[in-house]
């Protein structure tokens, strides 16, 4: 697997897994991407040395037979528990050859159970107080280890306000979320440390060693303008920057412009094998795509939409249930971005139990016993959009006041206003280490949240909230677009949606006039649109179905004090079709 899972064009990727498929007669479809999946160093895509180089006579034995015991306790078969495991593990991290890698390859067998430890991920882990212990071969974890540490993280993906909830998803915002590096930029002190790192992140996406001086500007010199902004030519400051890692040996000058990283080909440590992240298919994303995927809404009003949040950087989708606010967020998000890209968008949730150390920054416990200051998740993404000026980040806030914003957001609840996303605004945080700079939102960080209006048992946002965000309200939509598309996409009779039509408009209608209930009640689209897969085979029947198992119990709670009036719609929804 690790002449596959290499530096290598996903192109290439797909064909060698499409001639593997056809091999092996397997019928799933071939991989569109492969994301964030740790790669390895085509320099070192082994698991084993050569005989002559160092390879113990059980190696490739022990090998195999980690790989057929991995398997089979992520399985959970009989004669497999965790002394069997450990054994299999320690023999082979011993080996030459073999240090964190190996925890690469579990986890591509079995990535919904093994985690892979790999440098990125053990930044990331550490940021997130969960690296484990490294008393094994080689300063590795043991197999025990590693175990301790894939349970603790099984515990942490519970949490709601983790950042991360499986294995795949650590892995991608371990390459996506560098936070400490990010930190570091802010501090003049580590301009010929960034370089070099940026450096690096060019050579490894263009798997060349060489490059040249205009496309390292090309990529990065707008970023460093921006984190630099006391630093009037910050071109020259890179120029002399690569004089003098050429002179100290990082760099070999080739021509006028042109320079070859020296790093790149270090194959001195067998112990240490590069990873990289995996090419990236990127599908563009703009209004169009939001109509083609079900969005009723007319182009105009989205474009207007999408130019509000462009303005004002912070927006709330509110309205009744079931009007697509969360579903919509997302597609926006995607919209703003201008490509399907998910390592740019981040989602959570708000509940009453959510503080500002849950999500800004806080004391949390680590694994020695001790208490350690950890980055929530928007303070993550901000250090992120910091990082990488040229592109924008959403965070999508689902259910936003079902939380106390004003709370949770703190002194970053200034800091939203779209005249106060520069450094000269920066703010120190409640909580600060020693090295710690005051923080700033850049331009680049998008918020979005969504707000259910119908639920009786949530406060209203407060006023200091509501200058900060621009509101859309969104209304149930049961007109000739919804029409169209759920007859287009479901292959439902314009009859039955017509009588759909007539009956939810008339229903809605009777809700907004009823002085106990009003607009915001009104029932959504979205109970009468079949979810993405869900064919409708019998159009009665799933009719009856949302009406008695959604609406009718949606009903029942709006008049929970005038039940006949509850029953008298229902059962006039029902004789209908």
């Amino acid at each position: 697997m690790g002449i596959f899972n290499r530096s290598q064009t996903a192109e290439n990727r797909r064909l060698i897994a499409t001639d593997m498929a056809e091999f092996f007669d397997i019928k799933v479809a071939i991989p569109e991407t492969f994301e964030a999946i740790p790669l390895l160093n085509n320099q070192k895509s082994w698991f084993f040395w050569g005989k002559d180089n160092g390879r113990g006579e059980h190696d490739i034995e022990n090998l195999w037979r980690l790989f057929k015991v991995a398997l089979d306790f992520a399985d959970d078969k009989e004669g497999v528990n965790v002394e069997v495991f450990c054994s299999a593990y320690n023999a082979v991290a011993s080996q030459k050859g073999i240090r964190w890698n190996i925890t690469m390859g579990l986890f591509w067998i079995r990535p919904w159970f093994f985690p892979t430890l790999e440098t990125q991920s053990m930044e990331y882990l550490g940021k997130l107080s969960c690296k484990p212990e490294c008393t094994g071969p080689k300063k590795t974890c043991t197999g025990d280890e590693y175990l301790t540490v894939r349970e603790n993280l099984v515990i942490r993906f519970s949490e709601d306000t983790f950042p991360v909830h499986s294995f795949p998803e650590l892995s991608l915002n371990a390459f996506s979320n560098d936070v400490k590096k990010a930190k570091k930029a802010t501090n003049t002190n580590s301009w010929k440390a960034l370089v070099l790192e940026r450096i690096r992140d060019l050579c490894f996406r263009q798997q060349s060693p060489d490059f040249s001086r205009k496309a390292f500007q090309d990529n990065y010199l707008e970023e460093f303008t921006t984190l630099f902004p006391d630093n009037s030519t910050p071109d020259m400051s890179i120029d002399s920057t690569t004089q003098q890692l050429r002179d100290e040996g990082e760099l070999e000058f080739i021509s006028a412009g042109q320079y070859k990283w020296l790093g790149y080909y270090d194959d001195t440590n067998e112990d240490e094998p590069e990873v990289i992240v995996a090419e990236k298919r990127i599908e563009a994303y703009d209004l169009s795509n939001i109509k083609a995927d079900g969005c009723f809404i007319d182009v105009a009003d989205l474009d207007s939409i999408l130019r509000s949040l462009r303005d004002k950087k912070n927006m709330i989708l509110q309205g009744p249930p079931g009007t697509g606010k969360t579903w919509l967020a997302k597609r926006l998000a995607m919209a703003l971005i201008g490509e399907k890209q998910p390592s740019q968008i981040k989602a959570v949730q708000f509940h009453p139990n959510l503080a500002y150390e849950d999500f800004i920054r806080g004391w949390r416990p680590s694994g020695n016993g001790q208490l350690t200051l950890c980055d929530g998740p928007f303070l993550e993404w901000v250090h992120l959009a910091q990082k990488y000026p040229a592109k924008k980040f959403v965070v999508v806030i689902e259910e936003i006041n079902r939380g106390n914003p004003a709370q949770i957001f703190g002194e970053m609840l200034t800091l939203l206003e779209a005249d106060k996303r520069t450094p000269e605004e920066a703010l120190q945080l409640s909580y600060t280490t020693e090295d710690d700079e005051p923080v700033y939102i850049p331009s680049n960080l998008y918020v979005i949240g969504t707000m259910n209006v119908a639920d009786r048992s949530l406060a209203l946002v407060d006023l200091a909230l509501r200058r900060r965000f621009a509101f859309v309200n969104l209304k149930p939509l049961y007109g000739e677009n919804w029409r169209n598309w759920v007859r287009d996409q479901k292959s439902i009779s314009s009859e039955s949606l017509n009588i759909i039509q007539t009956q939810m408009n008339k229903l809605n209608m009777a809700i907004a006039d009823d002085s106990r209930l009003g607009p915001q009640f009104q029932i959504g689209h979205s109970f009468f649109t079949p979810a993405k897969g869900h064919e409708v085979a019998d159009e009665k029947k799933w009719y009856q179905q949302v009406l008695q198992t959604e609406i009718a119990p949606l009903l029942h709670e709006y008049w929970y004090d005038d039940l006949d009036t509850a029953n008298k719609h229902i059962q006039e929804m029902t004789g209908v079709m």
